[in-house]
């Protein structure tokens, strides 16, 4: 059985921000999520433009390659920027898998 009453007016203010916050960070409260947004992949190929998934290694449009962007990676440990190109965490030195 449902029901139409509103029971948000019996809620506490942040009751439910703090109870999320407590279940995706392992116990802390007051922790704010981030949803990040990414840009679509586009085709390269000025004529075609399809937006990809990017997962393609060719464009399933008009067959042009799509070069891989490899940027700076995170952490999974402390979840500190790396630089391309290094071999461990400059902040707990954890191996970059």
């Amino acid at each position: 059985m449902t029901s139409n009453r509103d029971l948000r007016t019996f809620q506490k203010d942040g009751a439910i921000d703090d109870a999320f916050s407590k279940l995706v960070s392992g116990g802390k409260a007051g922790f704010k999520t981030v949803i990040e947004k990414k840009e679509p992949i586009l085709c390269p190929n000025e004529s075609c433009k399809i937006e990809l998934e990017g997962h393609e290694k060719f464009c399933p449009k008009c067959g042009m390659k799509i070069e891989k962007k490899t940027g700076p990676s995170i952490c999974t440990k402390c979840y500190t920027v790396i630089h391309q190109g290094s071999k461990f965490c400059t902040n707990c030195g954890g191996q970059v898998i």
